[in-house]
């Protein structure tokens, strides 16, 4: 294998905690690699190693309103002892809040913008004759909403993606020939029609569009599927309930995360998944999830699980349903790929196969989610029995809390903060206005995703009828 070239995107899985209180400048930070695997990436076990180059901390809110970290990763390690100087640019934190900006510094939130806040501060500042009313209001709001943590508090297992700057000198990785066959194509008849016979779609009990695709086949048993995705740091989902829609509504308002959230049920040959699990952070608008349905047959002695898996990034009001919604990543392939490469990283995966549905490719791109784009491929994961999965090991327990003084002092400071800088006509006319310039680009946007994923059904069609007359199985 050559160099590892620039440009190259490193999945990572943080080792040790980070917060924007507590961190310290040039406190060292480490991570594990997850992806890109061998044989066309880095070995298993492979770790980088950076140190805290910024911190931009809170506190009580005096001098910033919004916390910021700066982490420069300077060294890759291989498992077997070898290490190499690397410079890479962070991109993102994977279901996080916090976004990170063109530099790859991780901005904070700002913890008066969120509704829970701008709900209490209007109550607050509109009792001017009745100034009595101001504690216990204050006690109630507090009881039922809580204000957000402004700072940035990452813990062991994080997910972060890294663009090397530079190419890494590494020559020939040793240790790729062992995970070869991890990536191998099978050329299997049974394969095929075992995966054409899958449902392309899912759906709801009450409308017959089209929901999420199916884009995953798992073989094995109940046990390894399990043993996988905990390895994975996949949890489950807890039932829809009034609770729980409570605890959702917490969660948009305080801007907060929910990791057990329920999710639509959603239907495959007319039954419920079997399994769902989900991998959040510390926001309810983003997260990885997917759905399970064990299947009637198997294949060569395993157990067939169909799964359709999909990427929340926004949560949005549907007056159709008349609720709040998820909106999901509109490229399906990139959550399909992403569960592929969590699963390998874990060691339970004996091998992976890509199989093409020339039959459903352009029912997927016309008849289902406006918007959506796909290579119509599925993947089909066979796993091991998962009995030693490998586990990202941290090495530093998760940062200690603010102490309760400072929380409030701080909610103090910048709440009224907000008022002095906020609360006047000039700076909520210039607010309304950019949030209609953000709704028509929204629009806009959606309109342009769905004409191009129609233009590529269009231009898929005829090439796929033309691989049908010839008896191949294009695109695998």
């Amino acid at each position: 294998m050559a160099d590892i070239p620039a440009e190259t995107v490193l999945e990572v899985r943080l080792l040790t905690a980070l917060s924007s209180y507590s961190s310290k400048t040039g406190a060292r930070v480490e991570a594990q690699v997850v992806a890109p695997a061998c044989p066309r990436g880095i070995p298993a076990g492979a770790t980088v190693s950076g140190i805290v180059k910024r911190v931009h901390k809170v506190g009580l809110g005096l001098i910033h309103e919004c916390a910021r970290l700066d982490i420069e990763f300077s060294e890759l390690h291989l498992p077997g002892g070898e290490s190499y100087a690397m410079r890479a640019r962070l991109l993102g934190v994977a279901n996080a809040r916090e976004r990170v900006d063109r530099h790859g510094s991780i901005r904070g939130i700002r913890a008066t913008a969120s509704l829970s806040n701008r709900m209490s501060s209007r109550l607050f500042f509109g009792i001017d004759d009745h100034p009595f009313l101001v504690i216990p209001l204050f006690v109630l709001e507090t009881a039922v909403f809580q204000f957000p943590d402004p700072e940035i508090s990452y813990g062991p297992g994080t997910e972060m993606s890294l663009q090397l700057e530079d190419a890494i000198p590494a020559g020939e990785l040793p240790g790729c020939a062992d995970t070869e066959p991890q990536a191998r194509p099978d050329e299997s008849a049974e394969l095929e029609e075992l995966v054409g016979g899958l449902p392309a779609w899912t759906y709801t009990r009450r409308r017959s569009t089209p929901m999420d695709p199916t884009n995953l086949v798992f073989l094995g048993s109940r046990e390894a599927v399990d043993r996988a995705f905990d390895a994975a740091g996949w949890t489950g989902s807890e039932s829809i309930s009034v609770a729980a829609g409570m605890r959702m509504v917490r969660a948009i308002a305080e801007g907060n995360g929910y990791a057990g959230a329920p999710m639509r049920t959603l239907l495959l040959d007319g039954a419920e998944p079997d399994i769902s699990r989900q991998k959040a952070l510390n926001t309810f608008s983003k997260r990885d999830h997917l759905r399970m349905w064990k299947r009637p047959n198997s294949f060569r002695g395993q157990t067939v699980w169909a799964a359709a898996a999909t990427k929340d990034i926004a949560v949005a009001f549907s007056v159709r349903s008349f609720g709040f919604t998820h909106e999901i990543q509109n490229d399906v392939d990139l959550e399909r790929d992403k569960v592929v490469s969590d699963m390998v990283f874990t060691g339970c995966v004996d091998s992976v196969s890509y199989v093409r549905r020339p039959e459903v490719a352009t029912d997927l791109l016309l008849d289902g989610r406006k918007g959506l784009t796909t290579d119509a491929r599925l993947a089909v994961v066979a796993l091991n029995s998962c009995e030693t999965p490998r586990l990202g090991s941290a090495t530093a327990t998760e940062k200690p809390p603010v102490p309760l003084a400072v929380r409030w002092v701080r909610r103090v400071t910048l709440t009224a903060r907000n008022h002095i800088l906020r609360d006047h006509m000039l700076w909520k006319r210039g607010e309304a206005g950019w949030m209609a310039y953000r709704m028509a680009r929204y629009f806009v946007q959606e309109r342009l995703n769905q004409r191009r994923a129609l233009a590529a059904a269009r231009v898929q069609a005829p090439s796929e009828r033309q691989d049908e007359s010839r008896g191949g199985l294009a695109g695998k």
